[in-house]
């Protein structure tokens, strides 16, 4: 079996006063090792623009397999 890096996705849990029980927001074609502290970084300028808190989020990696 080969594995292949395919494709990462963020996605971030918010909270607003007009969201109190919080939503999600999602962004595609993340590199394949996103540092921490820019991810971290990329939260902290989504809220700096929209004025919502993230306090969580989850990475999701696809890799493609090739059998045999």
């Amino acid at each position: 079996m080969k594995e292949s890096f395919k494709s990462r996705n963020l996605q971030l849990t918010g909270v607003s006063v007009l969201h109190p029980d919080g939503y999600r927001r999602s962004f595609g074609n993340v590199t394949a090792s996103p540092a921490e502290d820019a991810v971290s970084n990329f939260a902290t300028a989504l809220a700096s623009l929209t004025g919502e808190h993230y306090a969580a989020g989850i990475l999701t990696t696809a890799n493609q397999l090739e059998l045999g």
